[in-house]
This record gives C-alpha cells, sequence and structure tokens, in this order.
C-alpha cells in the first residue's frame, strides 16, 4: 500500500502543476495533500486580449477578459489513509464588453468554500468526495446567487505507470443545473513524458526536465465550470438580475517550475479559440447567444505548501 500511495501521489502531484480545464479549481485532484505540510496556498490569474464579437449586430464590438482564484485549504488526517481538506477561496471574474445590450457590470467577484474526503484505503484506489459553495461575494444572497456543486472522482493505479480516472462533477444553483462524468488515463510514458488525458479536467502533455523543471502543453477552458450561471449586476430592463454564462476553450504552452513539494510556479501563454456569452432573464428563459472570435491569452499561477 505504501509504494502505491507513493506511485500515486508523484503522479497526481505532476498534475497539480498545471491549471485544469474546469476553471477556478472547482473541481481539484487533492494532489497537494501531505500529512506533515497541511496548509496549502494556490492562486492564478489569466488575462484574454481583446476579443471580436462576430455576432450580428455587435461586429464593431470587441471583449476583454479576465479570471483569476486564491484559496487556501487546510487538510488533516482522520486515519493514516483517509484525510478531510477544508478550503476557503475568492473568485474574479472580468467580462469587459463595451457595447454590452443586457447587463453594464463587468467585473464580478466569489467567494468559496468546499469540504473534501480523500481515501487510499482501497487497495490501488484513490477516491475523492467534495462538497462546495460558490457566492455572489459583493451580495452574499446565497437564494439568488449561490451555486452548489459536488465531486466524485476515483483513480485505479492500473500499472505502474498508467492510472484509470473515473467519477462524476456537477452542480446546481441559480436556476440551472449540469452533471459531467469523469472518464479518462494518466500515462507516465517514461522519465520525461506524462500525458494526462482526463475529461473533463486535465488534457496535456508534460515534458520534465528534471525534478525540478518543466513545460506542458495543455487545453483550457475559461468562464469558470461549462455552462456555469452567474447573476447580472446592472441588468437593462427586463434583464435585471438576469443570469448570464460565459464559456470558451483554447490551448496554451507553459513552463513549470517545482521545488519539492513546498513551491510549484508555472507561467505561459496560447490562444483562445472563441466563445460566447450567453444572457437570460432572471427565470433563465429569453436567452441570447453572442458570440466572439479567438485571441491570444496569458497565465501565471503559484502554489505554497506549509
Amino acid at each position: 500500500m505504501k509504494s502505491t500511495i507513493l506511485t500515486l501521489t508523484k503522479t497526481l502531484g505532476l498534475a497539480s502543476l498545471l491549471p485544469l480545464c474546469s476553471s477556478f479549481q472547482l473541481i481539484t485532484d487533492y494532489g497537494f495533500i501531505d500529512k506533515e505540510h497541511p496548509v496549502h496556498f494556490d492562486g492564478e490569474y489569466r488575462n484574454i486580449w481583446d476579443a471580436k464579437f462576430r455576432t450580428h449586430g455587435f461586429k464593431d464590438s470587441h471583449v476583454n477578459y479576465a479570471d483569476a482564484h486564491a484559496f487556501a485549504y487546510y487538510s488533516h488526517f482522520l486515519t493514516p489513509d483517509n484525510s478531510l481538506t477544508w478550503e476557503l477561496g475568492y473568485s474574479f471574474l472580468d467580462f469587459d464588453w463595451n457595447k454590452n445590450p443586457r447587463f453594464k457590470q463587468d467585473d464580478y467577484h466569489f467567494a468559496n468554500a468546499s469540504v473534501g474526503w480523500v481515501s487510499t484505503s482501497i487497495k490501488d484506489w484513490r477516491w475523492i468526495i467534495s462538497a462546495a459553495v460558490s457566492v455572489d461575494a459583493q451580495t452574499l444572497n446565497f437564494g439568488q446567487s449561490g451555486v452548489y456543486y459536488g465531486l466524485m472522482w476515483g483513480r485505479y493505479q492500473l500499472t505502474p505507470s498508467i492510472g484509470m480516472h473515473v467519477g462524476m462533477a456537477g452542480y446546481v444553483g441559480v436556476q440551472n443545473g449540469y452533471l459531467l462524468p469523469i472518464l479518462g488515463i494518466d500515462w507516465r510514458a517514461s522519465k520525461h513524458w506524462q500525458v494526462n488525458g482526463i475529461f473533463p479536467v486535465l488534457l496535456s502533455v508534460v515534458y520534465l526536465f528534471n525534478d525540478n523543471w518543466s513545460t506542458s502543453l495543455e487545453a483550457s477552458s475559461f468562464g469558470r465550470p461549462y455552462r456555469f450561471p452567474i447573476r447580472v449586476h446592472e441588468g437593462v430592463g427586463k434583464w435585471k438580475n438576469g443570469i448570464f454564462e460565459v464559456y470558451s476553450k483554447g490551448v496554451e504552452l507553459d513552463l513549470n517550475y517545482k521545488y519539492g513539494n513546498a513551491f510549484t510556479a508555472s507561467i505561459g501563454g496560447g490562444w483562445n479559440f472563441g466563445g460566447w456569452i450567453l444572457i437570460k432573464d432572471r427565470h433563465s428563459n429569453h436567452g441570447r447567444y453572442y458570440k466572439y472570435n479567438d485571441a491570444p491569452y496569458a497565465q501565471g499561477r503559484l502554489m505554497f505548501t506549509f
């Protein structure tokens, strides 16, 4: 069991170098958990430069998009093979659309909290069960803006170099809900190569120069998890207290540095392939998609464990 846990920790520790495909870490692998170092901090910032709209009637407007998060975790072990991790966090979203016809405010702030149970008590398995909530930090109105999400995720050590993943993740709130399966593999192809194909969490190819430095090519998404609902601020007319969703996807190349289990940094950039913002009324009806084109972006991330 000890050798299995060590192999699993190394693999998941590598994965934690990278931003997850579901943004804002609303799905996390808890790869940072360490009995000797219970406190963990995670921060990330991304910015997409001007992207022009391609929806008819708005082709002369553009959007500048940015998101960020800062999370603090505390872990404690109930038994040698079972732990609980508590998280408090802050997230920021900026969707600066100069000709938005349905609402005027562009910056949004969110408070996040979660608890996660991680177990390696079943031979060759690592199971995660977590529950969390995100709420508009400017109103703290859980009934109007609270979104509640859950995760059940298992990883099976199939061979010394391959892990199989299965599970589900979803959320409900702001008159919406969504459920996605988790399915895929991670493969340590050689001393220097790692491949992660875990839908919808992590799609990446990593090259490790040594124990400290690596580079990664990976898929990314923006706008919080897919179809995540957000209450409108400063809605125009019948869009007061409306609901919107933002989504786009891209690919990026990052340079990563890792010092033991204490410090990880990542910096890089890539290309966003374009996306959409869907804006609906307060009852989640009468929605309209506004689509925008591709644009470059940059990102940076820091993690500390004590």
